[in-house]
C-alpha cells in the first residue's frame, strides 16, 4: 500500500473514530440533562406539595389560634365561637387534601411530619370543642383550665417546626441544618 493510501485511511479512521467520540458525549450528555430535568420536576413537584400542605396547615393553626384566645379572652358569644369553630372543622378538609400530596410524594420524614401536625392540630381543636360544647362556662377563663389546650398547642407548633425542618432537609440536602427531634405523642 502506498504511504499516501496508508494516511488517508488514518485520516478517515481518525475522522470516524473522533465522529463517534462526539456522538458518545452528546449521548451521554442528553442523559445527564434529561436526569438533571428529572431531578428539577421532581424538586418543583415537592416543593409546591410541601408549601401547599405547610399553608393549610398554617392556616388551620391560625383560626384555632384566635378561636382559642377569643374564648379565654370572652371576646366571643357562644354563636360566634361556634361559627369559628365550624369554620375551623371546614379546614380539616384541605389539610387532609394536601397532606395527601405530601404522604404520595414522599419521603417518609416529610410525610410522618405532616401527619403528626394534622393529628396534633385534630386533638386541640377537639379541646377547643368540648369547651365550646359545654357552653363555655366561666372556668375556661381561669389559667389552670387551660393548661391541657396550652400542651395541644404547644405539641402542634412543635409538629409544624418539625415539618418545616423536614421539608428543607429534603429540598436542601447539602445544606447544614441541625435535625430536630421530635417524638410524636398522640392523645385520643
Amino acid at each position: 500500500m502506498e504511504p499516501t493510501t496508508q494516511v488517508a485511511l488514518v485520516g478517515i479512521a481518525g475522522t470516524v473514530l473522533g465522529a463517534l467520540v462526539g456522538a458518545g458525549g452528546a449521548v451521554r450528555a442528553a442523559g445527564v440533562n434529561t436526569r438533571g430535568q428529572s431531578t428539577l420536576e421532581d424538586h418543583k413537584s415537592r416543593r409546591a406539595a410541601y408549601s401547599a400542605c405547610t399553608t393549610a396547615l398554617l392556616v388551620r393553626r391560625d383560626a384555632m389560634t384566635e378561636l382559642m384566645h377569643g374564648i379565654r379572652s370572652g371576646d366571643l358569644d357562644l354563636e360566634s365561637a361556634k361559627t369559628k369553630l365550624g369554620h375551623a372543622r371546614e379546614m380539616r378538609a384541605d389539610v387532609m387534601k394536601t397532606l395527601g400530596a405530601i404522604v404520595v410524594e414522599g419521603p417518609e420524614l416529610p410525610a410522618t411530619a405532616a401527619e403528626a401536625a394534622a393529628h396534633h392540630l385534630d386533638a386541640w381543636l377537639t379541646l377547643l370543642a368540648g369547651w365550646i360544647s359545654q357552653g363555655m362556662p366561666d372556668r375556661t377563663r381561669e389559667r389552670e383550665q387551660w393548661a391541657e389546650i396550652q400542651e395541644a398547642q404547644h405539641n402542634t407548633e412543635r409538629a409544624l417546626l418539625y415539618l418545616s425542618t423536614a421539608c428543607r432537609r429534603v429540598l436542601h440536602p447539602k445544606e447544614h441544618r441541625p435535625v430536630l427531634r421530635y417524638l410524636r405523642t398522640r392523645r385520643m
